[in-house]
């Protein structure tokens, strides 16, 4: 893979950017060459970036995406700087059976990882439209591709950002954009995103399914995002892949039961 030029005193604004991948993105858009605005309800973890790249312009921004207004102030203090990436990473699930679990935190779900993210690719879109650059990575999910039971909010959120994703990135392609929308689907990860899912702060993580190193995935599919002319969404990880070809391959009800046993055990 060729290398990713970098025009010197551009930025990549990463929201959810405090820990696990949205951390690692911060990282990878650093050793790049990016200088990074990094977005979350406390981003005091990034000071330990300054630290490994004084030579990198880190901002940090608290602020909770999940709060309508924040993202329209966002964007206009983001308007100072000239920011060439947007990473839309934030986002949680909530876990459990739909008829037993909290509707305020599935509202606040839905606030995170649909209208944060529709808003913010909506205003970043329509800017790099206006300045001839920009690329727009959406953090999507293998579960964008089928539906789940005992996950199911947080399933349908991210079916919502596949669909929408792909659908934007084919209208760029038809009108001859230089822009692109590109959806990432990570599988399962190591982070603390289950703590926050299944609303405990220590609960322990098994997977079923091989999990990749958050770092490993954020170097792969961060340069493959950036990379990317004609794919809508990207996949990686062997793993990965195999499970979308099965699951397009087999009876729904089949997937359904893989699925339901799979997260009444998490």
């Amino acid at each position: 893979m060729s290398k990713i030029k970098v025009v010197d005193g551009r930025y990549a604004l990463v929201t959810g950017a405090s820990k696990g991948l949205g951390f690692a993105y911060c990282e990878e858009l650093l050793k790049l060459g990016y200088n990074i605005i990094g977005v979350a309800r406390d981003t005091k973890t990034l000071e330990s970036l300054k630290q490994k790249y004084p030579n990198r312009d880190i901002q940090h921004w608290n602020m909770d995406m999940s709060v309508f207004d924040n993202n329209h102030n966002l964007f206009e203090k983001a308007k100072m700087y000239d920011v060439e990436v947007l990473i839309n990473n934030a986002g949680y699930g909530v876990w459990g059976y739909f008829a037993e679990s909290e509707i305020e935190r599935e509202m606040n779900m839905i606030d995170l990882n649909i209208k944060s993210l529709h808003v913010l690719t909506k205003l970043f879109l329509n800017r790099f439209q206006e300045q001839g650059y920009g690329r727009i990575l959406n953090i999507g999910s293998m579960a964008a591709f089928v539906p789940g039971p005992v996950f199911a909010s947080y399933y349908a959120s991210k079916a919502y950002v596949w669909s929408l994703g792909v659908a934007i990135n084919t209208e760029l392609k038809k009108t001859k954009s230089k822009i692109r929308v590109v959806t990432l689907c990570p599988g399962p990860l190591k982070t603390d995103f289950w703590n926050r899912s299944s609303n405990q702060s220590d609960a322990p993580y098994h997977s079923s399914i091989k999990v990749m190193k958050t770092s490993t995935y954020a170097k792969k599919s961060l340069k493959a995002g950036l990379k990317a002319k004609k794919k809508n969404f990207i996949i990686n990880g062997s793993s990965n892949k195999f499970v979308k070809r099965i699951t397009s391959m087999v009876p729904l009800s089949w997937t359904l039961n893989a699925v339901y046993n799979y997260q009444k055990e998490r």
